[in-house]
């Protein structure tokens, strides 16, 4: 009767076990597999990074991020960032929305005006804006008008008309920063144009402006040089009819193009050329590069008034003179 107790006992036990296992199978059957997270790869900000600023590949990272709409929108290559500017703050780790950043650069002036140039406007109309046909991204000249002074009875200087600025850029009609903007039916009595003046210049054309009368000129869509004037005065435009004109004004004489000299010889230049300086540039690389000769940048120096030739800053724009032997 004991023996037969204990074999119950043993055999209910076992039936638990396998009870228990076949339980265990089927509710591990009943669950369902772990499914795994899906990941996407985002571009963010090494660091936090303000408006208006220039975006630089140090400036951006990739990260991991789940692969959830809130990230869709999110730029995921490095070129469509590097070299665009910020449109608003960017803060450190934050991704790169498009929405933030600046696209369209016609939109943003500052963003036009390149190296040492500033931008300046003045007032023009349909006679001195070539009857209001320049556009935004066209090169001008500007030429100043001087009329006669006297001091009594003396002329201290005649009228004189001279070529101030050359090759400058225009960067806006108006409020137009737009190229392909409809063309005014009729010309404003008066209206402005901004320019991309060099800052060593700025100054002269201010003063040009309140003491004179400026013109524009428009250059040719194929580059041109840039040519050394010496200005022309109204005796000049008789000097064919009367040669003696001149004694009326023994005060003042017509320039004539004046020779310049640099170690290495004499050379007459009438004509210039718009350099960018690079980085590592010295005027010496310069004179090399353009004359073959590295003595001759005393030439260079001389053109544009260098006072110490080991300061010249990248992205300074210098002129070169054309020589002719």
């Amino acid at each position: 009767m004991k023996n037969t107790g204990k074999r119950l006992i043993l055999i209910s036990f076992m039936l638990a076990i396998v009870s228990s296992v076949v339980i265990f199978i089927y509710l591990k059957s009943l669950k369902t597999p772990d499914t795994a997270v899906k990941e996407r790869s985002v571009l963010v900000a090494t660091e936090t990074i303000a408006p208006r600023t220039k975006i630089e590949k140090k400036m951006i990272k990739e990260i991991k991020v789940p692969d959830n709409a809130i990230f869709r929108d999110y730029i995921v290559e490095s070129s469509n960032i590097v070299g665009k500017y910020t449109k608003e703050t960017i803060l450190k780790d934050e991704g790169f929305n498009k929405d933030k950043l600046i696209n369209k650069l016609d939109n943003e002036l500052s963003l036009k005006i390149e190296g040492n140039n500033r931008a300046i406007s003045i007032n023009v109309n349909g006679s001195t804006g070539v009857s209001d046909l320049i556009k935004q991204g066209d090169f001008v000249d500007v030429i100043v008008y001087l009329s006669e002074k006297k001091d009594g009875q003396k002329i201290i200087r005649p009228d004189l008309s001279k070529i101030l600025l050359q090759n400058i850029q225009v960067l806006a009609v108006d409020k137009s920063l737009y190229r392909d903007g409809e063309q005014r039916v009729a010309v404003p009595a008066n209206y402005l144009v901004t320019l991309s003046v060099p800052i060593f210049d700025i100054e002269k054309l201010v003063l040009a402006e309140d003491i004179g009368e400026l013109k524009l000129v428009l250059r040719p869509l194929d580059p041109d040089y840039i040519h050394k004037t010496e200005g022309a005065t109204w005796q000049e435009l008789m000097l064919d009819d009367s040669k003696e004109m001149k004694n009326l004004f023994p005060e003042y004489k017509t320039k004539q193009a004046e020779e310049n000299k640099d170690n290495t010889g004499d050379y007459k230049y009438e004509k210039y050329v718009y350099y960018k300086v690079k980085q590592g540039d010295t005027l010496r690389k310069i004179s090399t590069d353009f004359y073959g000769d590295p003595g001759k940048y005393a030439l260079i120096k001389q053109a544009n008034e260098i006072g110490d030739q080991n300061l010249i800053k990248a992205g300074t724009g210098i002129k070169i003179p054309v020589l002719e032997k």
